[in-house]
């Protein structure tokens, strides 16, 4: 009896991961060959879909994450507007009244506000990867980047560009810092043809 319930556990298991992956599967892999018309005329730089590259926009965790679930969301989803899924992704990481249009111009401002979060700049380096993998993805998948969505993806990186010293001062960073200005002016000028 306890081998049949073991087995029947397995198998309800096996069935419904089978069934999430389908869902998930749906979704096309981010390669050039998969995205719309736009982003393989916009989006050619081999960086975009390299899932090791932390400064691409699918690249980190977070920013994969959003493309599959924003994937998902839209398929569920297909009239609602692009602002509700951000804000439930705001309120799942615990920040539901950010604002998104908060941009890095009022320096000491930002800086107040990021003091604030519980991981300081970390958690505003994780909502403005939210931000810009939307907008990408909005490009990638559906040949355009929504205006909105344009707006707060170049306040995210306007706040970005406030905390580059955040990764390091040391001689050996000044290269890193330097690749991460030269790779967010690269992807802000892509958002701004999208």
């Amino acid at each position: 009896m306890k081998k049949s319930i073991n087995s029947l556990f397995f198998l309800i298991a096996v069935f419904f991961s089978k069934v999430c992956a389908q869902e998930t599967l749906q979704c096309p892999e981010i390669e050039w060959k998969n995205g719309s018309i736009a982003a393989k005329q916009i989006m050619k730089s081999d960086f975009y879909y390299d899932a090791l590259d932390a400064w691409s926009p699918f690249g980190s965790d977070t920013g994969s994450d959003t493309y599959y679930l924003y994937c998902d969301w839209r398929k569920k989803n297909p009239k609602e507007n692009v602002r509700k899924f951000l804000d439930e992704e705001l309120i799942s990481f615990e920040y539901p009244g950010f604002d998104i249009y908060l941009d890095g111009s009022n320096t000491e401002r930002l800086k107040t506000i990021v003091s604030t979060m519980r991981n300081n700049y970390i958690d505003l380096n994780y909502i403005d990867e939210i931000v810009i993998s939307l907008a990408f993805s909005q490009l990638f998948l559906e040949g355009r980047i929504e205006p909105e969505v344009k707006k707060w993806a170049e306040a995210a990186f306007s706040r970005e560009a406030v905390f580059l010293d955040f990764w390091g001062d040391g001689e050996d960073d000044l290269k890193e810092r330097k690749d991460r200005e030269q790779r967010m002016n690269q992807l802000l000028n892509d958002l701004r043809k999208g």
